[in-house]
């Protein structure tokens, strides 16, 4: 019997499917009601599962759904949920008609229902570690991840090197692409517009508040750690780190003067300029270093996080200013 998280896997259009299937439809000016048990006798049909989903996982799903304001149960009937009918919050049939929006709400929908290892699993790809060689030859790791058309992470991850790896980019296209950074100099950001947009990014994002759940992702610096991820079932990966926390505060007027976060998930060298993730796969912010003479917050297990509204500011400024890199060395990334 196959249980809530396998069915990200074997069923993977049922959020979006969810959704489409209990918008409110009308016979003779009554509202038609539908139940798990006909959605799952319609997703086995349509998909040719191997398998019929069980109705009492997918009123659970369906529950989940109703827990953040997507679906609303109409009638709950029978134990298990087999009867439970539903109507759907999202209704906008123009929109939904679009198979890229589509596409879409259902990634939004499967962060949400599935969690934390899911988007964990999801976004992996897109979270790149970078070596960065200061003056000396002494070499360190940081985190940057592909987000639109570009690279973002962290600027101090970049700035000062002498030289500059980013896994999974070319030296030639890091020589060939504009490091964006933000007009506060004091921000600890950049943007590396590459010049051939990735194939796939992260585009999510949305404003972080006090006590929501996040989680971040990096690379830390010390050569072979493994990680876990806290808020899930442990996993196991070289050098890349997942930790959940929650947004404890954001600090106006400090460091910066500007509104920063403190998360609980912990920032260690390596995962800054790393995303900081909320639990429906939105950014919410880069992790960065905490400024020097603020308090030992990096011993109470805090990490500063700038919000990615400035991230997005960066990005859409039409008065563009650039962080010189013709002293860097480019070069691939080795393993």
């Amino acid at each position: 019997m196959n249980s809530l998280k396998d069915y990200s896997s074997l069923y993977p259009l049922m959020p979006i499917e969810i959704c489409l299937f209990f918008q409110m439809q009308s016979e003779g000016g009554k509202l038609t009601e539908k139940t798990v048990i006909q959605f799952c006798n319609f997703y086995q049909k349509k998909y040719s599962t191997k398998d019929f989903p069980q109705p009492s996982v997918v009123a659970a799903i369906c529950n989940i759904l109703v827990s953040h304001n997507k679906l609303t149960l109409m009638h709950l009937r029978g134990p298990d949920g087999t009867n439970n009918s539903y109507l759907s919050i999202i209704s906008n049939e123009a929109l939904l008609a679009n198979v890229e929006v589509q596409r879409l709400l259902n990634k939004k929908l499967s962060y949400l229902i599935y969690g934390f290892k899911f988007i964990y699993e999801d976004y992996r790809k897109f979270v790149l570690a970078i070596e960065f060689t200061d003056q000396d030859e002494n070499k360190s790791l940081g985190t940057c991840f592909l987000y639109h058309d570009g690279i973002a992470t962290a600027r101090h991850c970049v700035e000062g090197a002498k030289q500059i790896a980013i896994q999974g980019i070319s030296a030639e296209t890091l020589q060939n692409s504009q490091f964006e950074i933000h007009d506060n100099p004091s921000m600890d950001l950049l943007f590396i517009r590459l010049n051939n947009k990735p194939p796939e990014s992260i585009f999510f994002s949305e404003n972080g508040e006090v006590l929501d759940e996040i989680m971040t992702l990096g690379y830390p610096k010390i050569a072979g750690f493994h990680n876990f991820l806290t808020a899930e079932n442990a996993t196991v990966s070289s050098r890349f780190t997942a930790s959940v926390g929650q947004v404890s505060s954001n600090a106006e007027d400090i460091w910066i003067r500007e509104k920063l976060f403190l998360i609980t998930a912990k920032i260690k060298g390596g995962n800054s300029g790393g995303p900081v993730l909320a639990k429906n796969g939105s950014i919410i912010g880069i992790a960065v270093n905490m400024s020097q003479g603020e308090g030992n917050y990096d011993d109470l297990g805090y990490g500063t996080v700038i919000p990615v509204s400035y991230l997005n500011e960066l990005i859409d400024s039409k008065q563009k200013k650039y962080l010189i890199v013709t002293n860097i060395d480019f070069v691939n990334f080795e393993k």
